[in-house]
């Protein structure tokens, strides 16, 4: 174990201080200690409204999300991970991935927003890698 790893806080008094005012806070504006994180931080892009996950990277979450106040009581993110990739290297390679926000930003593609229940649901899709994939997964082909 490292000789600086702290193993107790600095000041308990305060730390109970800040507990209780953010717990008196939460429950003034929620109604409860318990609501669940997705109830208030939300993935709202275009018509989808989903439970959100994640959060600021400097409190070492992996998935990375910033939340900025929304419309009413919730959060909505702004920045953060919008790729994340798991490789395996073996043979074939195998990788799986999402692009949290969608594939698209053009008004009216069908892209725009749907990964999003997949980074809800902490999921990510399959890597078409081979011909023969990519080709079943077309949704559209133009010969020039």
């Amino acid at each position: 174990m490292p000789r600086t790893t702290p193993d107790r806080l600095a000041n308990s008094q305060t730390a109970v201080a800040t507990l209780e005012s953010v717990a008196e806070k939460v429950e003034k504006t929620y109604g409860a200690l318990n609501v669940p994180w997705g109830d208030v931080f939300r993935l709202k892009y275009g018509n989808v409204d989903l439970p959100a996950n994640g959060g600021f990277g400097d409190l070492g979450i992996f998935r990375v999300v910033d939340f900025a106040p929304a419309e009413g009581k919730v959060f909505q993110p702004v920045a953060g991970d919008s790729f994340v990739a798991a490789i395996e290297f073996s043979h074939p390679v195998k990788a799986m991935a999402l692009t949290s926000y969608g594939n698209a930003t053009q008004p009216g593609s069908p892209h725009i927003s749907d990964q999003l229940p997949l980074f809800a649901q902490k999921k990510l899709r399959p890597v078409w890698r081979d011909f023969k994939n990519i080709q079943a997964h077309l949704a559209k082909k133009e010969v020039f």
